[in-house]
């Protein structure tokens, strides 16, 4: 029996998930405007009522971009963005290929860059990030018709939202992984000529392949798993983002392949193919920072023990780990 602590939280999530299922019931019922409408605001009461992400998202700007004066305007619409991100997932029940095509463009250029990708017959390997929507660029993409696609994720916290949300995400016919045993997963799905994808701004642990790439001028863990997967296959890498159109109405889908030598060492070529991803990411950020997550805490592990430079819940990494 719980007791103590462990009521509270059970409790806790039991009204999260009772909220969560609320929204599920009501937003899959509302036209693509009025879902949106709804997202921007639960991402603007977000800003005034959870002062610790708004902490976190303040300092991430005052790290990142120093210079400017509109720091909380960018974190009120990035919190706006995620707002209807988050709503992305609900409303998948309303996509049809038709509505992908519509909500979600790639482009000519695009249809060509993966098309030329696809052809070489080693699968996809794609780099994103939380930008803009990663929930409809993952659901879009399923209900275009493109190759099944294995997205890597991690878990919600709240097992019973995990569980719903996950059937959600597959709703269009792609599938998600977590990152245990994500790695052979990922490979099988390449041979077949399928697509892998994930984000590059995810913390990850030294011992689960995470690597100090530098992102605004620091040292930020960065998971090489991509670069890793793209090397060892062979496969062509693209990295993508959802770039948020008209408030969220809509998403563009724009990328480019970023080099990968097959022939190089490992040890030497996966590191750098990881500070590449950053520093295409970091100059998308710079050009549109109001559509990246800044309330997550990207910096919270340094490679070393002086914590003069990071954001003050930034731990040495032997601490974090």
């Amino acid at each position: 029996m719980p007791e103590g602590p462990d009521i509270l939280a059970a409790v806790r999530d039991l009204l999260e998930y009772a909220g969560y299922r609320l929204l599920g019931a009501i937003v899959p019922l509302l036209p693509r405007a009025a879902a949106v409408w709804l997202g921007r605001r639960l991402g603007g009461l977000a800003y005034w009522l959870d002062a610790r992400a708004r902490a976190t998202g303040l300092e991430n700007l005052a790290l990142a971009l120093p210079g400017r004066g509109d720091h909380r305007c960018i974190l009120r619409a990035s919190l706006r963005t995620q707002g209807v991100a988050l709503l992305d997932a609900l409303w998948s029940r309303r996509l049809t290929p038709e509505g992908a095509t519509r909500y979600l463009e790639i482009g000519p250029e695009g249809e060509a860059l993966l098309a030329r990708a696809l052809a070489e017959g080693k699968g996809l390997v794609v780099a994103t990030a939380h930008f803009g929507s990663w929930e409809m660029f993952n659901l879009g993409t399923g209900a275009r018709g493109l190759p099944r696609c294995t997205f890597i994720a991690r878990p919600v916290r709240n097992a019973r939202i995990d569980r719903h949300l996950r059937r959600c995400r597959e709703a269009t016919g792609n599938r998600l992984v977590y990152r245990e045993g994500a790695l052979l997963a990922c490979l099988a799905a390449l041979r077949k000529g399928e697509i892998v994808c994930s984000v590059v701004d995810m913390s990850v642990a030294p011992e689960e392949g995470g690597i100090f790439a530098e992102f605004f001028g620091l040292p930020a863990l960065t998971s090489g798993a991509l670069a890793l997967l793209a090397h060892r296959r062979g496969a062509p890498l693209l990295f993508v983002l959802c770039h948020p159109l008209e408030g969220g109405r809509r998403y563009a889908l724009r990328g480019r392949l970023v080099p990968v030598d097959a022939a190089a060492p490992r040890a030497e070529e996966v590191p750098r193919v990881t500070r590449e991803l950053n520093r295409e990411l970091e100059r998308e950020v710079r050009a549109q920072p109001e559509a990246w997550i800044w309330t997550y805490k990207r910096w919270k592990a340094r490679p070393w023990e002086e914590p003069s430079a990071y954001p003050s819940y930034s731990l040495w990494a032997d601490q974090h780990v």
